[in-house]
């Protein structure tokens, strides 16, 4: 009798061979990711027939989204779910970020990560999403017979989804836009990260439209806050800001008006309350570039994914830069781990009144 473990590692390299047999050639990735890009090109442009006749026009033609109620089986039901899911949204566009194609026979998997943008209730959107499906060849042509489409979901935890504050992270550290105007003498730039507690419950709560108007009051409170500051905005998806300053204390500063905003903004709309956190962390993008988007824009978001709704939470580092001044107070250190770095780190609240 063969062991239970020789049997997994048999099993695991049987897997790793059929895996690298099925890694689609040129051509045969070429083939099935043109027919990818005419369905969710026709997605974006809102053509149903093109985006229905890139798919296989069988009943079990299934297409799966994120919520429970994003079901279609069969042609008819994927129509109205796509025609459904465009209502009320304008100026469509789609970008991939990376696609893997596999395939054995007559049958190709698809996999991949991509950005789509919209306008809906007169708000700039732009939501990361992933995918993965099936083709069929039939007649020597690829047709769409099973998609599945994610879009990261803010109340699931662990590493599977990002949060939009790690979406906006990684976003920047993509782009790696040009910080130098916004450094200060020494070089260093103070990175503010900012997003909204419990959006996902408010949108299932308000209904989108709703949502969409409240959106618009958070984003253009947090924008006067950083205009008045002198702050930069570096990257926004959702309800999830990157801005940059040159002083730690003006951030600082921004983030403490940002929460006597909303403080006020609460009290007069209690049924739309919004609880914002905070967080901010400092770094020298001119010297090191690459190890400032790696790490210290990563740190601010997952510093500000510590804090709680209505807080404000700081690095030590920019504790120390910002602390001389005398007019800021911080409350007692806390102490805890960030995914994607090593050890604990030492944070601190700071204390703001109305």
């Amino acid at each position: 009798m063969v062991s239970a473990s020789v049997a997994r590692i048999a099993a695991l390299v049987l897997f790793l061979y059929h895996a690298r047999a099925m890694k689609a050639d040129p051509a045969t990735e070429a083939e099935v990711l043109a027919v990818l890009r005419v369905a969710f090109l026709a997605f974006v442009d809102g053509d149903l027939d093109a985006w229905l006749d890139a798919c296989t026009p069988e009943a079990d033609l299934v297409w799966i989204g994120t919520g429970p109620e994003e079901f279609a089986k069969g042609p008819s039901q994927l129509r109205e779910m796509i025609a459904a899911s465009l209502v009320g949204t304008s100026h469509r566009s789609f970008e991939w970020l990376w696609q893997n194609v596999s395939y054995r026979g007559d049958v190709a998997w698809f996999s991949g990560e991509a950005t789509i943008s919209a306008r809906a209730a007169g708000q700039d959107i732009s939501l990361p999403f992933r995918y993965t499906g099936v083709l069929e060849r039939r007649d020597g042509r690829w047709l769409i017979a099973n998609i599945h489409q994610s879009v990261g979901d803010l109340r699931q935890t662990g590493p599977t989804w990002d949060t939009l504050l790690d979406t906006v992270a990684s976003e920047v550290r993509r782009e790696q836009p040009a910080l130098a105007a916004q450094a200060a003498p020494d070089g260093m730039v103070t990175l503010l990260f900012s997003d909204i507690e419990a959006s996902t419950e408010m949108t299932d709560r308000l209904g989108d439209l709703r949502w969409m108007e409240v959106l618009r009051e958070h984003n253009s409170i947090v924008r006067d806050r950083v205009t008045a500051h002198g702050g930069y905005e570096v990257k926004t998806i959702g309800d999830a800001f990157m801005l940059a300053f040159q002083s730690a204390r003006r951030a600082l500063l921004c983030a403490v008006e940002i929460q006597r905003a909303f403080s006020a903004y609460s009290r007069e709309q209690p049924e739309t309350a919004l609880r914002v956190r905070a967080g901010l962390h400092a770094g020298e993008p001119v010297r090191e570039a690459d190890d400032f988007y790696g790490k210290s824009v990563v740190l601010a978001s997952r510093i500000a994914g510590q804090a709680r709704g209505g807080e404000i939470l700081v690095s030590s580092l920019l504790k120390e830069l910002a602390e001389s001044a005398g007019d800021i107070e911080f409350g007692e250190a806390r102490v805890a781990e960030l995914k994607g770095f090593a050890g604990t780190h030492t944070m601190f609240p700071v204390v703001w009144q109305i």
